[in-house]
């Protein structure tokens, strides 16, 4: 029997990449996957449309999903949150004043970045970014635009990552409260990204507050990053994921289906998630 792949890290332009889930699911295609996971950042509004698409990819497994930021000591932490219910009103809630929240980051970010001689249009940034969700991707790819940087990346770099001067933390959700929300929507809670995390025993620290899972296979993992991923996992006994996080065209080096992992993490992530118990609200 032939092994099987899933992608569980995908955006759309419902928050920061130029492809539509209808490109997503032909990308999926064309990859032979035969699972993904939608995450976009802070929202649940593309889930929406995957009730129209999915009778035309049978073949096709989508978990529904979302990637959640909170913060630690005003360091971002995004966890992802898989087979959630799109519909839970605690997930509504939270979802609520996200978007403003997030664009008030990006006007205190374009202010820092004035302050050191880099003039952003806020009208012309917004516009770009139109109704999706804004992050400081859509600020990196308006300040390459303008050749203020080389590239998204040197504009992270440079600008706008933890600790650059630019940066903002930004957001109301602490680490606890954000793997609530997501078990009280009927999800299960990974780490994404490990690797950017200021200290790995933070994993810990998280894993005793209830995520279940963290990311161990990421575009540019070497085998020797993964193996010491899938150690940690095994330590604080929790599930493995991955997946390319791909962005569209924003990010060259995150297509789909470039990072895959074996369709077997799903099927663990499954009978984990059948074993939990029902929220109680």
């Amino acid at each position: 029997m032939n092994e099987t792949f899933a992608d569980l890290h995908i955006h759309s332009h419902y928050s920061d990449s130029d492809l539509s889930l209808k490109d997503i699911l032909e990308e999926t295609k064309k990859a032979s996957l035969k699972c993904i996971a939608i995450t976009d950042h802070d929202t649940t509004e593309g889930l929406k449309e995957l009730d129209r698409l999915r009778p035309l990819y049978p073949d096709i497994e989508v978990i529904e999903g979302i990637e959640l930021t909170a913060q630690k000591d005003n360091k971002e932490i995004h966890l992802l949150g898989y087979f959630i219910d799109k519909n839970s009103s605690t997930l509504k809630d939270a979802l609520k004043d996200i978007k403003e929240i997030r664009k008030e980051r990006l006007i205190k970010m374009s202010l820092k970045l004035k302050s050191l001689g880099i003039d952003i249009d806020q009208e012309e940034l917004f516009s770009s970014i139109n109704d999706a969700i804004p992050t400081r991707l859509h600020l990196a790819l308006y300040m390459t635009k303008k050749k203020y940087t080389p590239s998204i990346w040197d504009a992270f770099k440079q600008y706008l990552s933890y600790g650059k001067p630019a940066y903002v933390s930004r957001f109301r959700h602490s680490v606890k409260k954000a793997i609530r929300i997501i078990k009280e929507s009927k999800g299960i809670v990974f780490l994404a990204h490990p690797h950017f995390l200021p200290s790995k025993d933070w994993i810990k620290e998280f894993a005793d507050l209830g995520i279940d899972g963290i990311e161990v296979i990421y575009p540019k993992y070497t085998q020797q990053i993964i193996t010491y991923f899938k150690n940690i996992a095994d330590k604080y006994n929790l599930l493995k994921g991955g997946g390319s996080d791909s962005h569209g065209s924003f990010k060259e080096f995150t297509s789909i289906g470039q990072i895959k992992i074996p369709y077997t993490w799903v099927e663990a992530m499954k009978r984990h998630y059948s074993k939990l118990p029902l929220p109680t609200n």
